[in-house]
């Protein structure tokens, strides 16, 4: 028996898919999330100690190691705002459940997406300019909802 990490429900003769959030991503998130938080703050300390004894000029690459560190955290936060929501989402749009409060959103209401190709995150922005949802394209069920945000939505990829 294949396990199916999908649950599918009928309302009103429509299919309804579940985005599932296991808990040992949410845990993983949180752990890669604060490792990378910590490598900005101590590259960024390390670098002023540097400057500080051997001058600017000897920083090397750790001006990158910043940036990207620095980068894949502020994505990570976005990701760990809605990593325990639930997601449910049908052919007219979708509903987002997080600490109790349902808000559901046809698909028209998204009017900006942003991908960060190189995290795999995708953004949802509503009306108001605000995050809707964020998620990670690492499981299959965020996958598939990535994709119908693509069909339905559509959105660019962008490395940055």
């Amino acid at each position: 028996m294949e396990e199916n990490l999908e649950s599918q429900t009928f309302r009103n003769s429509e299919r309804e898919y579940m985005v599932s959030n296991l808990v040992i991503h949410q845990i993983i998130t949180y752990f890669v999330v604060l490792f990378l938080c910590s490598v900005t703050v101590f590259s960024c300390i390390w670098m002023l100690m540097i400057i500080k004894e051997e001058g600017f000029l000897s920083i090397g690459g750790i001006p990158v190691i910043i940036f990207f560190a620095g980068y894949s955290s502020y994505v990570g936060i976005q990701v760990l705002r809605f990593r325990t929501a639930r997601v449910a989402y049908h052919q007219n749009g979708f509903s987002v459940t997080k600490n109790g409060n349902v808000s559901k959103y046809s698909w028209s209401e998204i009017t900006k997406t942003k991908y960060y190709g190189i995290a795999r995150v995708l953004r949802l922005f509503g009306n108001n300019g605000k995050t809707i949802y964020a998620i990670h394209g690492i499981t299959r069920d965020n996958r598939k909802f990535m994709n119908k945000i693509s069909e339905t939505v559509g959105y660019t990829t962008d490395v940055f």
